[in-house]
């Protein structure tokens, strides 16, 4: 633990070294050449460059920039997946309930369908009732027509047998 932090105060030292290193380079040569041209920094040869915080970092200022305005707009973007992801969870539920009505209104229309049908059948199983009914009647009605000839016929002998009997006496 103690190596760590000997390790943490050289590091310090260092950057703290080389920022001071850096202030003085930029500074000799920019009273040299002139704040017009300027040489290559050496750290940032080595790969090395300072923020505008003067803090040492490993990226260039612009990549780095570019990194950061990418996670904006990769914010951004998440944010507006959640809301698309939002507005078509809306949109399903709606869809799902108007499938749940149009299931509730299709299952109402099989059931009147499955009705009608069943009043149909009952019109055209009473109707065959009512024709084997009159067909039964009218076979009773001819029964009736014979069987009235029949007395009829028995009636009218009977008269004539009655007439002889009596003119006989």
């Amino acid at each position: 633990m103690a190596a760590l932090g000997g390790g943490a105060y050289l590091l310090d030292h260092l950057l703290c070294h080389i920022t001071t290193h850096r202030n003085r380079s930029l500074a000799a040569i920019t009273a040299q050449t002139g704040p017009v041209a300027m040489a290559k920094d050496p750290l940032a040869e080595a790969g090395f460059y300072f923020d505008e915080l003067n803090k040492l970092r490993v990226l260039e200022p612009e990549v780095s920039q570019k990194t950061s305005e990418l996670k904006e707009e990769c914010k951004e973007f998440v944010d507006k997946i959640g809301q698309f992801q939002k507005i078509v969870g809306g949109l399903i539920e709606m869809v799902d309930e108007l499938a749940k009505e149009a299931e509730t209104e299709k299952m109402k229309a099989i059931g009147a369908r499955n009705l009608l049908k069943s009043v149909a059948k009952q019109r055209e199983a009473q109707q065959q009732q009512l024709q084997a009914l009159i067909a039964e009647k009218k076979m009773q009605l001819e029964r009736y027509r014979i069987e009235y000839e029949a007395l009829s016929k028995v009636e009218s002998e009977q008269n004539e047998f009655i007439d002889q009997f009596i003119l006989q006496k």
